[in-house]
């Protein structure tokens, strides 16, 4: 709890970034949508679900690395013990709803499947509604990575679901590398960079 009072500012901005982005996927949808031929259509959908969730990722390691290196100021003055995995952490709180909501969807279809209980789809529709407007920046990548079992629609869905539980960890991957770069003043732009010149 003290974890979660101390840091509540940095992961509501965490979740400001992806309802943002959320906004931001559906309105590049919308333009998308107007694309009348359907090679055309998902060629252009996975490229601006792949730009959305690019820009994103980049969002929130700023957000990580502001955090980090707010951090290591207090951490040299000795009023900070340092945190190894906080930006994970912070980044793990801020996606609950999307693990929650991806699980809850892949339980009722799973168990829909062996059923064939009508109760339990209609639940998974409700949960897919939800998680697929909150992670809008990831349908498009999901729906390319699935779309060779569309010959089984419940499979398709419980495996895209399955993909949309696991998206996440993209975002808490790129927090923790923000804040960690943060907290040593490091810049991975230059890193990279650094890197480079070396091999030359």
């Amino acid at each position: 709890m003290k974890f979660l009072k101390d840091n509540s500012y940095d992961i509501v901005r965490l979740l400001i970034n992806q309802i943002g982005i959320t906004i931001f996927s559906f309105a590049l949808m919308a333009a998308i949508g107007a694309i009348e031929d359907p090679s055309t259509y998902s060629t252009v959908l996975i490229a601006a679900s792949v730009f959305a969730t690019g820009f994103y990722l980049v969002l929130i390691y700023t957000v990580g690395w502001e955090c980090g290196a707010k951090d290591k100021i207090r951490i040299d003055g000795g009023r900070l013990a340092p945190k190894r995995y906080k930006g994970a952490l912070m980044s793990l709180i801020a996606n609950i709803p999307n693990f929650i909501l991806t699980l809850a969807a892949i339980i009722c279809m799973a168990l829909y499947m062996s059923s064939g209980d009508e109760g339990l789809y209609s639940a998974f529709a409700l949960f897919n509604l939800f998680f697929r407007f909150i992670e809008a920046m990831y349908l498009g990548i999901i729906q390319a990575v699935f779309s060779g079992f569309s010959y089984d629609a419940n499979l398709q869905y419980l495996l895209e679901s399955v993909g949309f539980f696991v998206a996440p960890i993209l975002a808490i991957f790129a927090t923790h590398l923000g804040y960690y770069l943060g907290s040593k003043n490091l810049r991975l732009l230059s890193l990279i960079q650094g890197k480079r010149t070396g091999e030359e």
